[in-house]
């Protein structure tokens, strides 16, 4: 019998990992991929559940819903090699996280939203910059400014150089012995997006029982202990990478 992708994680995760052939991010992240698509896949599992069991208002889950599929969406392009696709929907990714925690304390304005009589993209920012994870809108200002390059024109990002375009001229085929480049960093994105939508997620839709990424006793049965380690060397590896030189390091 075929498992169900919306209700079997393995199934989600060999479905998502089907649509392309074997990539370079496969070979050098595979255990991140794996970890973070079991919880994009336990996100998109909550929300879808909420919503149809009537626990909570179906607008606030399919809110909660598209956020983690937006995640999806950047991870298959970082997969695929497409940085700079995957750059430009992180900073989309980024707004839709600030709106999923805006409407979570402020849900009497869900409906207004759903119907399309209000964009909550100010407020939501606004939000955002008081209540975010530690450097939410350096972040932010970094993505936006790869975004609005200065310089335009049709399809000038790929051969003007401006940010966007040396993201497009990214060399794909780095030596994975030092693990160095532009998919290592967003994948590290991921992390950080999924650490700040999780929570914001899991109040929209109204869960006060799931633990929210990355602690989750039931990965366990999904992931084996291998991806466990190489996913804390990948983070161990980017913490090092851009943590503050302390006093006594010249």
């Amino acid at each position: 019998m075929q498992k169900n992708i919306l209700s079997d994680a393995i199934a989600f995760r060999e479905s998502f990992l089907s649509e392309a052939s074997s990539t370079n991010a496969d070979r050098d992240y595979g255990a991140v991929l794996r970890v973070l698509l079991f919880y994009i896949w336990r996100g998109c599992f909550l929300s879808r559940t909420s919503g149809i069991t009537g626990k909570v208002d179906p607008n606030a889950a399919l809110i909660s819903l598209s956020a983690y599929e937006a995640t999806l969406g950047v991870l298959k392009n970082i997969r695929i090699g497409y940085q700079a696709d995957a750059t430009i929907l992180a900073r989309a990714l980024m707004e839709r996280i600030a709106i999923v925690g805006y409407l979570g304390e402020n849900q009497n304005l869900i409906q207004r939203y759903w119907d399309g009589k209000w964009a909550p993209y100010k407020e939501a920012l606004a939000w955002a910059k008081k209540k975010p994870l530690p450097n939410w809108m350096i972040l932010y200002g970094a993505l936006s400014g790869v975004v609005h390059s200065r310089l335009t024109g049709p399809a000038g990002h790929i051969n003007n150089q401006t940010k966007i375009g040396n993201v497009f001229r990214e060399v794909k085929h780095q030596d994975s012995s030092n693990n160095i480049g532009i998919s290592e960093e967003l994948l590290g994105f991921i992390v950080y997006s999924l650490a700040a939508l999780d929570p914001l997620a899991l109040a929209l839709i109204q869960d006060n029982t799931t633990q929210p990424f990355p602690t989750d006793p039931s990965f366990a049965f999904y992931l084996g202990i291998d991806d466990v380690k190489e996913y804390r060397d990948f983070l161990q590896r980017l913490i090092r990478r851009y943590e503050k030189p302390s006093k006594n390091q010249s």
